[in-house]
């Protein structure tokens, strides 16, 4: 089944670290797992993804976009390239790497980032990156990602996305996490639906805040373009989160 790229969320480190143990523990794992990690691609494949994120609420404001290029090594290996850009408009929140500061106007950074990416097994994946920003931010981060395709051989196939921030220039660690189901599936599209939500803390935000509510994803075959929206309520009071992304790859 094609599977469109996972919407990707974030939680603590450690959190991510055990969801990524369980899921190489729980899988069953081909006889071949270290041959396939040490043989190299063939073809090649190289991929271009094209993404954009908003969010709003009544205490925090953000836009962002940006570019990730992958390039397979070996069947379980790639490297990977990010550029982004974000625009801060008001607040501090779940994904600010920013001191609360007094100033109204638009606060803008860009960040660089490199790593590998992981698949252990077929539909489960694990991203460990590392990067700094440029700009009102201006120091380093790290990021994990990891997701899976749970149950795919049936009806409504199940995925679990989760990632994991820490910025250094305030010294908060974030995260999100998303479980969604298949809902409808086409020749043409898909329809996801689950629910998902956020945690952050630590250094300037200080004691532990969240967020919680429903997802809603669109994945368009063809093109292979998704959309997804999250709606919800929590620290920030209500608010909403509009993703999309399309992708591009070639076979050398």
């Amino acid at each position: 089944m094609n599977f469109p790229q996972p919407f990707r969320l974030r939680i603590e480190f450690p959190v991510t670290a055990a969801c990524a143990l369980i899921l190489l523990l729980v899988f069953p794992r081909s006889s071949g797992a270290v041959a396939d990690f040490l043989t190299p691609a063939d073809p090649e494949h190289v991929s271009l993804t094209l993404f954009a994120s908003g969010y709003g609420s009544d205490k925090y404001g953000t836009t962002h976009e940006g570019l990730e290029i992958e390039q397979t090594i070996t069947n379980q290996l790639a490297v990977v390239g990010r550029a982004l850009a974000y625009q801060v408009y008001q607040g501090t929140g779940f994904d600010s790497p920013l001191l609360p500061a007094p100033r109204s106007s638009p606060r803008n950074f860009g960040r660089l980032q490199g790593g590998i990416d992981l698949t252990p097994i077929p539909g489960a994946s694990f991203v460990l990156l590392g990067g700094e920003d440029l700009g009102d931010s201006h120091a380093p981060v790290i990021e994990g990602d990891g997701s899976s395709w749970l149950l795919p051989h049936t009806l409504h196939p199940l995925n679990l996305s989760f990632s994991a921030n820490h910025y250094y220039e305030n010294e908060v660690s974030n995260g999100r996490i998303d479980l969604r189901a298949i809902v409808l599936s086409t020749a043409n599209l898909m329809l996801l639906a689950g629910a998902g939500g956020a945690i952050w803390g630590g250094g300037s935000v200080g004691q532990a805040k969240g967020q919680g509510g429903l997802d809603f994803g669109v994945f368009v075959r063809r093109w292979h373009l998704s959309f997804d929206l999250q709606t919800g309520y929590g620290s920030s009071h209500y608010y909403g989160l509009l993703s999309c992304s399309k992708r591009i790859g070639w076979d050398d």
